[in-house]
Parts: structure tokens; C-alpha cells; sequence
């Protein structure tokens, strides 16, 4: 499944092709819940974000190498950060995650990694880390946590850093 969500917020949209100062955020997540919240949680950040969503590690391979029905590099561009769910069918995202630091295509590997997981185990988070990724977030339970996280995460990597 491929979720493509032109955000607008006061006045401001993010088509589904390339837009300077435009930030695309790949979601690679399986739960249409979270998908959800992030969607909404981004339309209240002032700010140029594009989220695409694909189901599991499998879909974002394909997407980062623009095959099948990703082929159409303007309408699925590429991601300038990449968030990522642990536990999803397939693929999941500890195994995305080594394929896309060690295999992917050339400048895919220095796409920033920001894990969003409800596991606080301490195995998957150093294991996280071990594999390449640049930030671990718990999904909090509480939805009032869970707003600020992401509404700083959307604006963090939005407005204050510089991508690859």
C-alpha cells in the first residue's frame, strides 16, 4: 500500500513532485492506525513535508530502487528521511534496515534512519543502532506524547538539518 499525503497547513502544500525546500518523509509502516496519526500530526507542523507510506521493508526496497509501481521517480521521489517501524510482515525493518546500509543503491545508504518502534527493549535498540540507524523513538501509549514527538521529529528534520 502506497499512502501519499500532500500536507496543506496554512496555505502551505507539498505536491506529490519535487518542491525545493520540500521535505519527503518515507514511512515504512504497517499498521494503517499509525500511518494515520502521523499524517495528522504532520498537518499541524508549518512546514514543506511530503509522507509516503509503504506496508513493510519489502515495499521501501522497491520504492529506494524505483521499481514496479514506484518506477515514476517524480511521483515517488526520494525520501530525504526514512521512518521505520521494527515489527512488520516481510521484511522487517531490522533486515530493511541492513539491506538499505550495506546494499542499496549508492546514496540510498545515506539516508537518515529514524526508528519508530513500540519496542523499548534494550536488544532492539542497540541492535537498531548497530545496523545504521540514526535515532530510536518509542512509540508512547500516551496520544498527548505521542503528538509532541512527532509534531518535533516532522519539524527537527524539516527546518533545522541539513540532508544528504
Amino acid at each position: 500500500m502506497v499512502w501519499k499525503s500532500p500536507i496543506t497547513e496554512m496555505g502551505r502544500r507539498c505536491s506529490n513532485l519535487s518542491v525545493a525546500g520540500c521535505v519527503t518523509f518515507l514511512l515504512v509502516e504497517d499498521d494503517p492506525n499509525d500511518v494515520l496519526m502521523l499524517e495528522l500530526e504532520f498537518q499541524r507542523i508549518p512546514a514543506h513535508i511530503r509522507l509516503v507510506s509503504v506496508y513493510d521493508g519489502s515495499e521501501a526496497m522497491q520504492y529506494l530502487q524505483g521499481l514496479g509501481k514506484f518506477i515514476d521517480a517524480k511521483k515517488y521521489p526520494h525520501p530525504d528521511v526514512i521512518l521505520l517501524d521494527l515489527k512488520m510482515p516481510r521484511i522487517n525493518g531490522f533486515e530493511f534496515l541492513e539491506w538499505l546500509r550495506t546494499k542499496s543503491p549508492g546514496q540510498c545508504r545515506f539516508i537518515p534512519v529514524v526508528i519508530m518502534s513500540s519496542s523499548a527493549l534494550r536488544e532492539d535498540v542497540d541492535r537498531a543502532y548497530s545496523l545504521g540507524a540514526n535515532s530510536y523513538l518509542v512509540k508512547p501509549v500516551q496520544w498527548t506524547l505521542f503528538q509532541q514527538r512527532i509534531q518535533a521529529l516532522g519539524i527537527y528534520w524539516a527546518e533545522h538539518v541539513e540532508k544528504p
